[in-house]
């Protein structure tokens, strides 16, 4: 994930913009949909707000949020929600959570019932994760692509101020 923010031919800000993008529609339970709000996203801050940024970087960093992250994420998510609704006090444990996702029916009716059972809580308790997420992620890449092109700069002007003091090389 991280290879492709090191090698963008973009300037830092476009890349950090679609770092931001996919970190945080990644930090959301919205497994499924991510790809079109990516794409939304994108779509709107480069025609309303002529705020061009990175789709692959997008695509790349959603993946925060994958089948291995996805229960943990979504049961600190509930929690959160909870905290914000007065209502910590009602939580169940993780493996009673754990079951809603854990279905047999089709992929509709889990939506359905999660939804139901937890969805408020769920869809609100993202919402500092995912703002926090994608400010963080915004700045972290920002920096991160432009100390390495710092450093590759300093590392041509030695290289070329080698070559004038060494003109056989």
């Amino acid at each position: 994930m991280v290879v492709p923010v090191f090698r963008s031919p973009h300037s830092a800000e476009h890349t950090a913009r679609g770092v931001a993008n996919g970190v945080f529609w990644g930090l959301t339970p919205t497994i499924g949909l991510q790809t079109m709000e990516i794409v939304a996203t994108w779509f709107i801050a480069r025609q309303v707000f002529r705020k061009d940024s990175s789709l692959l970087q997008a695509l790349v960093w959603v993946w925060i949020n994958n089948p291995l992250t996805a229960l943990p994420m979504y049961y600190a998510f509930y929690l959160t929600g909870l905290w914000l609704l007065g209502n910590a006090g009602t939580a169940t444990g993780y493996d009673q959570f754990g079951e809603l996702f854990g279905g047999s029916d089709g992929w509709f009716a889990r939506v359905a019932e999660v939804a139901e059972a937890v969805g408020v809580p769920l869809l609100l308790g993202c919402v500092p994760y995912a703002t926090l997420g994608a400010v963080l992620s915004h700045r972290w890449a920002t920096t991160v692509v432009r100390r390495r092109r710092k450093r590759l700069a300093r590392k041509r002007a030695d290289y070329e101020t080698f070559r004038t003091l060494d003109p056989s090389g």
